[in-house]
């Protein structure tokens, strides 16, 4: 009845237990204490061993292995790399966690725990990328929380961000640029070299086809001239100063010129007419 009881409740296999083994159990068994029946694992010892597989909770299911050579698995027995973690789907309408990195708050710091890809090198010749996250902001530098891609080349003093995403309204920055303006949501150093850009505007008010509507109040040319004579630049257009300061929206600076366009075809339209209408009239004078 023995044998079978720990058969049953902790999964030991016969023929006949190990013999160092199964003293170890009974002594335990009859102590009231129940003790793990699961071959001793040789981690950490040297000469290496077998994985070792253990239980969770469950009496009789296994879901670790953990190995002193080839894969290592957390959730899985049969691990695909190095080192695996596997989670059933649970309720999937939740985040599934697989890996939690923390550390605890400190008032004065910036915690960041983090994830380093390194050449292994610890002298002249390191290098290496972290993958971070600031979870607790400096309170003297009022820093925001941040999650960020950082590298330290082989003569760098110090690492350098190359890119991150602030809490403070998900604002992205590439590169060493300043992200203390409101208004936007992406920030890039030196320039953006791309084969594409397409730009969304938020409803037709944005854009000017009504130009040519019959009601569009058409600057007349003689205002016109006398604005620019005064300002120096179109009605509606940005001055240098202002580009300088602020830069340029390309949304609304290439509706301005499709609305200038269209103006300086309504002007044409007109100087046509009334060419037509003066031609017409000299060949009645003849």
């Amino acid at each position: 009845i023995l044998f079978w009881w720990f058969q049953r409740y902790w999964g030991v296999q016969y023929p006949f237990m190990k013999k160092r083994i199964v003293p170890v159990m009974l002594l335990g068994f009859l102590c009231g204490h129940p003790v793990m029946a699961q071959r001793p694992s040789s981690l950490n010892k040297p000469g290496g061993g077998d994985p070792v597989a253990t239980q969770t909770g469950e009496p009789g299911k296994k879901e670790n292995l953990f190995a002193e050579s080839g894969f290592s698995g957390i959730g899985t027995l049969a691990p695909t790399a190095p080192f695996e973690i596997r989670k059933n789907a649970g309720n999937t309408r939740n985040k599934n966690v697989l890996l939690k990195l923390s550390n605890e708050w400190s008032k004065a710091g910036q915690n960041e725990p983090s994830i380093m890809f390194s050449n292994g090198d610890n002298t002249k010749n390191h290098s290496f990328w972290t993958l971070g996250a600031r979870v607790s902001g400096d309170e003297a530098s009022k820093a925001p929380q941040t999650f960020k891609v950082s590298f330290k080349g082989v003569n760098d003093p110090a690492e350098k961000e190359y890119f991150s995403i602030d809490s403070y309204e998900g604002r992205v920055r590439i590169g060493d640029v300043n992200t203390q303006v409101d208004g936007y949501k992406l920030y890039v150093e030196q320039g953006i070299l791309t084969e594409k850009v397409k730009v969304a505007i938020k409803n037709g008010r944005d854009w000017f086809d009504h130009v040519f509507h019959k009601d569009y109040p058409l600057m007349p040319l003689a205002d016109l001239q006398k604005y620019i004579s005064i300002h120096g630049h179109l009605p509606d257009v940005p001055t240098t100063q202002e580009v300088l300061k602020d830069g340029l929206d390309l949304g609304q600076m290439n509706a301005l010129l499709l609305k200038k366009v269209e103006e300086l075809t309504l002007y044409t339209l007109q100087l046509k007419k009334e060419l037509d209408e003066t031609k017409a009239l000299i060949k009645r004078k003849k």
